[in-house]
């Protein structure tokens, strides 16, 4: 009798382990600053090939939206599956200074058993990568200076710019040089191209391991500097590429949307103050963004091969994510930091193994607060009590179905003075994008911007003030409202929530 139980014992402990064996992995890519500037996104220019394979093999989604277009809350939204202005993350502050006790998204698959590890830029901050992987955290050492240059001219640049930026703004230039670099080097010389070795050297390793992984691999580029290897500026001949043809503010659009771009005009060689960057100077930078999409769609592509050929494949969720949109002229600006659905609006693939509907594409509404408990879902994990966001695991089963109302995003104007602190709350919906702006101490209505994306998909007038829009902007302003309408948006849909909040 004894055998007997110890036998049943060692049987259940085996079953289980079979069970985790089988349970699927997760590949979570992270991209920096990348717009839906791809070719599986309708740009027959870009050359994407490797994450267009993807979207072949998966499902992408049209409608994708971050919470808020910049690196920090963007991140730190869609991993804690909270919204920006319930975690208050709004200028230079960390997910462990101003949230510490929330349950992330990785550190939810390590509770279950997973393996976690990353490289890259996955979370924002310094602390928060330490805090989150530990010393599952593995980055390369390169030979790079400053903000990762490698020719001698931008080192110099780099090293003369730094005494300019003292002069000019009375602090260092944190090691920018020139706005962008091509150099005739082997891909693991930048940064992506070696995390993109230590990635696969990784998966070598999961390739016999008993566990299941999650493994966040982050892409730097096409951050600013626009630094990539020649081979990938030599695939694009500039004047074919075409630059915004709306370089100018939209009409009477709110002075809440203006806005200087200080991110771009803090590199050596871009005019400061207002000045307009002109045709040359526009056209190389725009130049350098394809080049670096290029540069980082080959390491995706290598990426996913070393995943096929350690046979994983057949198991892993692939996750692919841009953290925020990105301006290229348009409205005569660049960057992101603005409610223009281009600073918003985000690419989004997902690949999952097993689904038979693919490829795939869908109009639904998703939102990154979504991602979270989207991935528990197809992983089988329970969902945290915690999470703003709600699954869209039905919309990979059915691309077609009828998903949220809209998409809802905040920016904030003056975020470290409480007295000054206007947020705006945008709501993005099938036709229209609508952002009211809410001066936070008082609760006053300071403005409101209303795009019309059926007549004007490029946003270049704001309709607000029509007397004729005034059902619409109610309707709109009651899905919104002032960013609170998170579960508004997707009544009728039969999503359950897990918060109460």
């Amino acid at each position: 009798m004894r055998n007997y139980f110890l036998f049943i014992f060692v049987s259940l402990i085996i079953i289980g382990c079979q069970k985790e064996n089988q349970r699927l992995n997760v590949l979570f890519i992270a991209v920096d600053d990348l717009r839906t500037e791809l070719g599986c996104y309708g740009n027959e220019v870009i050359k994407s090939p490797n994450i267009d394979k993807l979207a072949n093999e998966g499902i992408l989604f049209n409608r994708a939206y971050c919470q808020q277009p910049i690196c920090m809350a963007s991140r730190a939204s869609l991993l804690s599956g909270l919204r920006p202005d319930t975690l208050r993350i709004y200028n230079n502050k960390s997910l462990d200074e101003l949230a510490p006790d929330v349950l992330t998204l990785n550190q939810h698959f390590e509770n279950n058993g997973y393996q976690i590890w990353a490289s890259g830029k996955v979370y924002h901050h310094d602390i928060d990568r330490q805090v989150q992987w530990g010393g599952n955290r593995i980055q390369p050492k390169l030979a790079t200076q400053g903000r990762g240059y490698l020719s001698e001219e931008a080192i110099k640049i780099v090293e003369e710019y730094d005494a300019y930026f003292q002069e000019w703004k009375k602090q260092s230039g944190d090691g920018r040089g020139p706005a962008y670099e091509s150099t005739d080097v082997a891909d693991n010389a930048y940064h992506d191209g070696a995390i993109t070795d230590l990635a696969i050297e990784q998966l070598a390793e999961y390739k016999s391991g008993e566990k299941p992984f999650f493994m966040a691999v982050g892409y730097k580029k096409p951050h600013l500097p626009f630094n990539a290897p020649k081979k990938y500026w030599d695939l694009y001949d500039p004047n074919e590429i075409e630059m915004a043809g709306n370089q100018y503010m939209p009409e009477n659009v709110s002075e809440y949307f203006r806005y200087n771009f200080g991110e771009l005009r803090n590199y050596a060689g871009i005019p400061k103050g207002w000045e307009l960057l002109g045709e040359p100077l526009s056209r190389n930078l725009k130049h350098g963004y394809y080049a670096c999409v290029s540069y980082i769609d080959a390491q995706i592509g290598r990426l996913l091969d070393g995943l096929k050929q350690n046979g994983l494949d057949q198991n892993t969720i692939v996750i692919l994510w841009g953290d925020h949109g990105w301006k290229l002229g348009e409205h005569g600006m660049w960057c992101k930091h603005t409610q223009f659905e281009l600073d918003n609006h985000v690419p989004l693939l997902l690949k999952v193994p097993g689904e038979s509907k693919v490829p795939a594409k869908t109009n639904a509404f998703v939102e990154f607060v979504d991602i979270y408990p989207t991935l528990c879902e197809l992983a089988g994990l329970e969902l945290p009590d915690h999470l703003q966001g709600a699954s869209f695991a039905p919309v990979i089963n059915n691309p077609e179905r009828q998903w949220k109302k809209g998409a809802i995003s905040v920016w904030p104007h003056y975020p470290n003075d409480p007295e000054k602190l206007v947020m705006s709350y945008s709501i993005q919906t099938e036709r229209y994008r609508y952002t009211e702006w809410i001066k936070e101490s008082s609760g006053e209505l300071m403005a409101r911007d209303l795009f019309d994306h059926e007549t004007d998909p490029d946003e270049n007038m704001n309709i607000s003030n029509n007397p004729e829009n005034s059902g619409i902007i109610e309707e709109l302003s009651g899905l919104l409202k002032r960013g609170k309408g998170w579960k508004a948006i997707s009544e009728d849909l039969n999503i359950e929530f897990i918060t109460k909040s």
